[in-house]
């Protein structure tokens, strides 16, 4: 069947189109629309009707879109910043009365199993053969440990891109005390988290905009496509080299970028820190990029071979 996978997250919305085969997928269309829910949050705790609106008249044109293309069925999810909205519940209802499809939202748990599932997807991996996943998003960090295709332990915490640039950047471009606060807190967070992880020799697998974007950087690519830097791998050096010319320069300057997505200029700094930081508390040499991650997780789940049914 072919069917649709919709991933409503704090900076982005990602919907993914594809054809079951063999009990996996196959991609037939992947698109990445930026919804500006985390910057909502930023003038209170709950959305506008301006922002819902905005939000629900999107999914209708992605649903509307998918259905021209054969989509059958569909499932949406939606995570952080809808997770911490005090109006989350007029957000899905609206999406109910107006696109015609139930949005639900996940706990970080699930976002993590779910994120763990999509991003192996589309990797041999042997059945007792252990791997961790970690998915930087806007409005919160998951980190996975596996076997094979089962997801184990996992936590979820919540700073993310977009969360750490508000909290901590006041000015355009950061002054270098609003990027040292950053870096404090987090150091003083992290290792507490991770200490049970730290220094185990897994093969780690990155997943989120901010990874697919500094791995774009990178190579050089000019325009964004995730795509195309699947398997990119990622090292200590590589991270500091990016934040290093990140440093010092604004928003609209970096958004100039080659390869940098659209509203990605503002977050990306702190979203660079926090990877440098994940590395440095779970001493990780090098991880290797994925552009798959929650919506082919939410896809497999209910479409493909993790799927039940009645």
């Amino acid at each position: 069947m072919i069917a649709g996978a919709i991933d409503i997250g704090t900076n982005t919305t990602l919907a993914l189109l594809a054809e079951s085969t063999n009990g996996g997928l196959k991609v037939i269309r992947d698109q990445i629309t930026v919804n500006h829910l985390g910057d909502a949050l930023r003038q209170g705790p709950e959305f506008s009707p301006e922002v819902i609106a905005l939000n629900v008249d999107l999914l209708a044109g992605i649903v509307r879109d998918y259905r021209r293309y054969g989509a059958e069925d569909f499932v949406l999810a939606a995570t952080a910043a809808v997770r911490h909205a005090t109006n989350r519940t007029e957000f899905q209802e609206a999406v109910k009365d107006i696109v015609g499809l139930p949005l639900e939202v996940i706990s970080g748990r699930d976002e993590a199993a779910l994120t763990y599932l999509g991003a192996i997807s589309d990797r041999e991996v042997y059945p007792n053969e252990r791997v961790n996943v970690m998915d930087l998003g806007g409005g919160s960090t998951e980190i996975v440990e596996g076997s094979g295709y089962t997801p184990g332990h996992s936590f979820s915490v919540d700073v993310g891109s977009s969360v750490l640039s508000n909290q901590f950047f006041v000015n355009d471009p950061p002054e270098e005390e609003e990027v040292s606060d950053m870096v404090s807190s987090l150091r003083g967070r992290l290792l507490h988290l991770v200490k049970d992880l730290r220094g185990k020799k897994v093969p780690w697998i990155l997943v989120g905009g901010t990874v697919v974007t500094l791995a774009m950087l990178k190579a050089g690519h000019r325009q964004y496509d995730p795509s195309r830097v699947g398997g990119t791998a990622l090292n200590i050096e590589d991270i500091d080299r990016l934040i290093a010319y990140f440093m010092g320069r604004p928003a609209e300057e970096l958004q100039m970028m080659p390869g940098m997505p659209v509203g990605r200029g503002r977050i990306i700094l702190a979203g660079a820190i926090l990877l440098r930081e994940l590395y440095w508390a779970l001493e990780i040499e090098e991880g290797i990029v994925s552009e798959r991650g929650l919506r082919h997780g939410l896809w497999l789940s209910k479409f493909g071979r993790m799927a039940t049914h009645e």
